[in-house]
């Protein structure tokens, strides 16, 4: 019975608080919807994808960080306690969450596998001076230009795009690429699927990073003109990917993006004309490594004289 109602209290809490926060975080993102439109894109991107992954994230450290030590110091091992209906519930609904997502990640690692096996059976490897992610140019594979994988990426390039774009435009549109890799959105894009809740706030995100990825593209010596003519190109051929958003993978143009593309060549316009200017790169991952380190520091000083108040909560939720 020990076991058990540890299972049913971790699964009850981490329901409880994934859809608190999911609630709060929804309504952030509406309220403060207009102002991430005016931060640097690279901010933006890091932002949304922090409203939309933290009711997962927050659930995991809670459950794991506070609920199962927990129980387990102050929970006697020969406890007779016999779970309640509304525990019960909750457990259910928990256990009904975790699949969801458990078999969304499945999914999108099958599908994603599989096309990327259907691309490498007929590629050709490609030598770009620059690029340090494996290119591969890929025989009928419609309108590709795309990065796929998130801890081993590969850069895939559809043959009538290749043969499309003059060899800068495709150096830029590659180093756009290379920028998804350096910012892990893949690896963000899967956390945001596996989770979602409202597209909508994924539309933002996308759009944001894909900004963002035209930004890092410049700063790393790619021209404006060429990667103007790159995005204009490739969307004058229209998006012929198939299972675009079955998979994970970051496209030159994603075809979920909505108006992303008209913004964007907007947005390099401006930046030629030079009515504006580059948002000055920031490294997000030093202060996101720093927040991490303050947030350990806080855990681990607070986490013993917090855990009896948890306990009580968990014996609240057991009657």
């Amino acid at each position: 019975m020990f076991y058990t109602l540890c299972v049913a209290l971790c699964l009850a809490v981490m329901f409880i608080v994934m859809a608190g926060a999911g609630l709060i975080c929804s309504v952030c993102f509406w309220l403060f919807k207009p102002v991430l439109r005016q931060v640097p894109p690279r901010l933006a991107a890091n932002l949304l994808f922090t409203i939309r992954a933290l009711p997962l994230l927050l659930a995991i450290l809670v459950t794991f960080g506070f609920v199962l030590p927990s129980f387990l110091k102050f929970e006697p091992r020969s406890t007779s306690e016999l779970m309640g209906s509304p525990l019960l519930g909750l457990a259910i609904l928990g256990t009904l969450a975790l699949v969801v997502i458990a078999s969304r990640g499945l999914r999108l690692i099958s599908a994603t596998m599989q096309v990327q096996q259907q691309w490498q059976s007929a590629a050709t490897r490609l030598r770009i001076p620059g690029i340090d992610v494996p290119v591969y140019q890929v025989d009928d594979a419609g309108i590709l230009l795309a990065v796929s994988g998130m801890f081993r990426p590969k850069i895939y390039v559809g043959r009538q795009v290749a043969s499309t774009l003059t060899s800068a435009e495709l150096s830029a549109a590659l180093i756009h690429e290379m920028a998804h890799v350096t910012s892990l959105d893949n690896l963000k894009q899967f956390m945001l699927r596996i989770t979602r809740l409202y597209p909508q706030a994924d539309v933002e995100w996308m759009n944001a990073s894909e900004i963002a990825a035209d930004e890092a593209a410049l700063a790393r010596g790619a021209s404006v003109l060429d990667l103007s003519s790159a995005l204009i190109k490739v969307g004058r051929l229209g998006h012929g990917v198939l299972a675009q958003d079955a998979i994970v993978a970051s496209h030159l143009l994603p075809a979920s993006a909505g108006s992303s593309m008209e913004v964007r060549v907007t947005h390099l316009q401006k930046l030629l004309e030079g009515n504006c200017r580059p948002h000055r790169a920031v490294n997000h991952s030093y202060y996101g490594f720093c927040s991490l380190l303050l947030l350990s520091i806080a855990y681990a000083t607070c986490v013993n004289t917090i855990l009896p108040w948890i306990h009580e909560v968990l014996e609240f939720l057991v009657r």
